[in-house]
């Protein structure tokens, strides 16, 4: 793949890296997207990156939203290799994606087979708006390279115990959806939003995740037609899956 170490070369120069660790190709590649701000990367090089997230995106198993049952469904796997018209992404509250090398959060994840136009637009944004990303909003970017069509952002609470918490992470679920709606879409996936390194209990976070997408499908929804949690382990499966037969 010479597209990917033209774009480590590029990349390596415009973050002024003198010498890189020995990483394989794709591990570099997407260190090096971690940590760049694309003020004014070249069109070459959107060309070139694409081509090789494409190639990535091309060896791996995509997965229809159009297999899923309409209403509410659990799928446990990679929320990058969904083909739905938007994902939701779980974000810090300055938007622009996780900057730790390779890190193995969701953030990180979309961003880095997205592609690095993803945070050029939220750079766009975030600058528009001129302070941090309050919880429980949604800001849209489009997917790009990914199967899906748009990418929702969207600021979880850090879990502290409070009610406030909960009010939060319902409002993350509420705008996602209203969003959906305005935007005349079909299908939405969402992550487990806040369980992670924000440190909210799975099992409170899934029952209000699970109670206001119930809600909102019975009285307000009106093209939405498929509702997807991912989950990664088989625990939050089962969560989840509990939570859904549990909740009128």
């Amino acid at each position: 793949m010479e597209d990917i170490k033209w774009c480590i070369n590029y990349l390596k120069d415009k973050n002024n890296i003198k010498s890189l660790i020995d990483l394989d190709d794709k591990s570099t590649f997407r260190a090096l997207q971690n940590i760049t701000m694309p003020y004014d990367l070249s069109d070459e090089f959107y060309l070139k990156q694409d081509k090789v997230l494409k190639e990535i995106l091309s060896k791996k198993e995509v997965v229809d939203a159009k297999i899923f049952s309409d209403g509410i469904s659990i799928y446990k796997g990679d929320i990058t290799l969904i083909k739905a018209d938007a994902i939701v992404n779980a974000c810090n509250s300055k938007l622009l994606g996780c900057f730790v090398p390779g890190h193995h959060c969701i953030d990180n994840a979309i961003h880095s087979f997205a592609g690095l136009q993803v945070r050029r637009d939220l750079i766009k944004v975030m600058e528009d708006k001129g302070h941090d990303e309050e919880n429980g909003k949604c800001k849209v970017t489009s997917a790009y390279n990914l199967p899906s069509k748009y990418i929702f952002h969207t600021v979880g609470p850090v879990y502290s115990g409070s009610s406030q918490d909960g009010i939060d992470l319902k409002n993350c679920y509420l705008s996602c959806l209203k969003m959906a709606d305005e935007m005349k879409l079909e299908s939405i996936v969402f992550c487990s939003l806040s369980t992670g390194i924000f440190g909210f209990p799975i099992e409170k976070a899934s029952s209000i995740a699970v109670k206001t997408v119930k809600e909102y499908l019975k009285k307000e929804n009106k093209t939405i037609k498929k509702v997807i949690f991912d989950v990664f382990s088989d625990r939050d499966y089962e969560v989840y899956n509990r939570r859904i037969k549990e909740i009128d």
